[in-house]
C-alpha cells in the first residue's frame, strides 16, 4: 500500500482530514528516521501531550459529583502511555509510522512508547492544522472506547 493511501486510511479512522499533510507526516516520523533537526515527531509529541491533557480535563470535569481524587484517577488512566498506545493500536497508527532501521528492527511499530508518543504527536498535529475543536472532536472519537471504561477511583482504606 502506498504511503499516500496509508495516510488517507489513517485520516478516515481518526475522523479528521489534514489540510497540511506535512503535519501528519511529521507526526508519524520517529526520531530514529534521522531526517534532520525538527523533522521528527518529538516537538509535536510534547505539544500533543498538553492538548490531550486539556481535552481529557474537560471530559472528566463533566462529572460534577466526582471528587478531585476521582478526577485525577480518571484523567491519569485516559492520558497514560498505556491508554495512548491502546488508542494508537485501535486505529492501526503503527502501520503509518515512518521508522528508522533500528526502530524497524526492534518491532517499533508495536512498541508502547513509540505508539504512545506518535499518538500524542498526531493530536498535536491535528490541533495545529485545525484548532482545538478539531483536536477535541478527534480525541473524543478515537478515545471513545476508553471513555466508556473510565475507572472510578477506589476507596483508600
Amino acid at each position: 500500500m502506498s504511503d499516500e493511501r496509508k495516510l488517507q486510511d489513517l485520516e478516515r479512522r481518526m475522523g479528521y482530514s489534514f489540510r497540511d499533510r506535512g503535519l501528519l507526516s511529521r507526526a508519524l516520523t520517529h526520531p530514529s528516521r534521522e531526517q534532520g533537526a525538527g523533522s521528527d515527531n518529538q516537538r509535536l509529541e510534547f505539544f500533543g501531550d498538553r492538548v490531550l491533557g486539556l481535552v481529557m480535563s474537560e471530559i472528566v470535569m463533566r462529572d460534577e459529583q466526582a471528587s478531585v481524587g476521582d478526577l485525577a484517577v480518571r484523567f491519569n488512566s485516559l492520558v497514560s502511555g498505556t491508554a495512548c498506545a491502546a488508542v494508537a493500536r485501535s486505529i492501526d497508527l503503527g502501520d503509518a509510522l515512518k521508522l528508522g532501521r533500528s526502530a524497524r528492527m526492534t518491532s517499533g511499530r508495536r512498541t508502547q512508547g513509540v505508539l504512545a508518543d506518535a499518538m500524542e504527536a498526531v493530536i498535536g498535529a491535528i490541533y495545529l492544522d485545525g484548532g482545538l475543536n478539531a483536536a477535541r472532536s478527534s480525541v473524543r472519537k478515537i478515545w471513545s472506547s476508553q471513555l466508556e471504561e473510565v475507572p472510578v477511583a477506589e476507596q483508600d482504606p
